[in-house]
C-alpha cells in the first residue's frame, strides 16, 4: 500500500458546499420533520385564528353566528393559502426569505382580523 504524495491532496477539491448550497432549516431537524412542523405551525395558528372568531362571535345567535364563523373559517383559508403561496413563490430563490415573509403575511392577517 502506498501512501499519496503531499502534492495530491492539493489537487482534491473541497468537499465542503458552497455557502448557497446550504439550507438553513438542514441544522437540527432532520429534513422528512419540516413538512410536520409547517403542517403543526398552520394548525397552531388556526386555532388561535378559530379562538378568537368564536370570542368575537360570543354575543351573537343563530344563523349570524354561524354566518360570521363561517366567513372567518374563509379568512383562514384564504391567510393560509396565501402564505403558502408566498413561501412556494420564494422557496427557490431564498428559502430563508421565503418563510419570513409567509409568516409576516400571516401575522398581519392575524393583526387585521382582530380589529
Amino acid at each position: 500500500m502506498t501512501l499519496p504524495s503531499p502534492a495530491s491532496f492539493e489537487e482534491l477539491d473541497s468537499v465542503a458546499p458552497p455557502a448557497e448550497a446550504i439550507d438553513p432549516l438542514g441544522t437540527g431537524l432532520p429534513a422528512a420533520w419540516w413538512p410536520t412542523v409547517g403542517g403543526m405551525a398552520c394548525f397552531i395558528f388556526s386555532v388561535f385564528w378559530m379562538m378568537e372568531s368564536w370570542k368575537d362571535a360570543d354575543p351573537l345567535r343563530g344563523p349570524t353566528r354561524v354566518n360570521y364563523l363561517t366567513q372567518d373559517l374563509a379568512g383562514l383559508l384564504a391567510t393560509l393559502s396565501c402564505s403558502y403561496a408566498i413561501y412556494r413563490f420564494w422557496k427557490h430563490r431564498s428559502e430563508t426569505l421565503g418563510i419570513v415573509l409567509g409568516l409576516l403575511i400571516a401575522a398581519a392577517a392575524m393583526t387585521w382580523h382582530r380589529l
